[in-house]
């Protein structure tokens, strides 16, 4: 069979330039791909690199980056945004993950509302970025992972991926760590995206391992996954069918539910409302 061509969305890059994590891998990137300076509106700092992508530097935490469809690039399909990542626990890793908030709990954004995840570009971004850590002796001080959907922003109607660098300052400053980041961008900045299809994923952590290795090596790649300690909390139909539908470039379908994720009374309304949504469900 002929191999699918490979997606190649315009896009727009965003950081915030009170976080020592974005703005260390965006000087990387400049310094890594050359740029010249440009004007994005509201910006603090702004970019034009190779190809024209728009990089742009806003002075708010990048929870609140409500702007994306406006700025750093009007006419970009979907933005990336480099950032940090905070955890108590100190966790080093690298992550990508998709942004809403699955319950009333917010970080940013509205309750109960999803952004638009992008399966395909999320996984190009994760996969280089273990291929750039990697070549940098990181992956065995970093742990690279899908983050589960969490936080704002919600409103912007393009495909949003954060990518980030946790989970505690010095981290954050770690400039291999900068570097990892910055050269995953760029790879998949040159070389385009491979189509995959889309699943959303219900059950596991916050940093889900299972859904990780589908999403790096297995059949799907993931968009939204709504944890397990948010299923507990209660998500409501809209949230479920907000999982599958808003997916860039096509509504997941496949929705893979964790059994031991869920009780069975929410499993049931879990797969009852996914089923309705004509989706192919994996219970397991």
């Amino acid at each position: 069979m002929e191999a699918q061509a490979r997606l190649r969305p315009r896009l727009a890059l965003a950081y915030s330039v009170r976080d020592p994590a974005g703005s260390g891998a965006a000087r990387e990137l400049v310094e890594l791909l050359g740029g010249e300076k440009g004007e994005c509106p509201g910006a603090r700092e702004c970019w034009v690199l190779p190809r024209g992508v728009m990089l742009g530097g806003f002075d708010a935490e990048t929870v609140e980056f409500e702007f994306l469809d406006e700025t750093p690039d009007p006419r970009a399909e979907a933005v990336v945004v480099l950032s940090r990542h905070s955890a108590s626990s100190g966790r080093p890793s690298l992550t990508t993950h998709h942004t809403g908030n699955p319950t009333s709990t917010t970080l940013g954004g509205e309750p109960y509302r999803l952004a638009v995840s992008a399966p395909p570009l999320s996984r190009a971004l994760l996969r280089a970025y273990r291929d750039e850590a990697g070549a940098r002796g990181l992956l065995g001080e970093y742990e690279v992972t899908l983050e589960a959907t969490h936080h704002g922003p919600t409103g912007p109607s393009k495909p949003i991926v954060f990518i980030e660098i946790g989970s505690d300052p010095t981290r954050w400053a770690d400039r291999r760590a900068h570097q990892a980041m910055a050269a995953a961008v760029a790879r998949v900045l040159e070389g385009g995206i491979e189509p995959c299809t889309p699943a959303a994923g219900f059950g596991e952590t916050h940093y889900p391992a299972g859904f990780t290795r589908i999403h790096l090596d297995g059949e799907y790649c993931m968009g939204h996954i709504i944890p397990r300690y948010a299923i507990r909390q209660g998500i409501t139909r809209e949230v479920i069918e907000q999982a599958v539908a808003r997916t860039w470039p096509e509504p997941a379908r496949v929705a893979i539910v964790r059994r031991k994720s869920a009780r069975s009374a929410e499993r049931r309304e879990i797969v009852a409302a996914l089923e309705g949504l004509g989706v192919e469900v994996i219970v397991d």
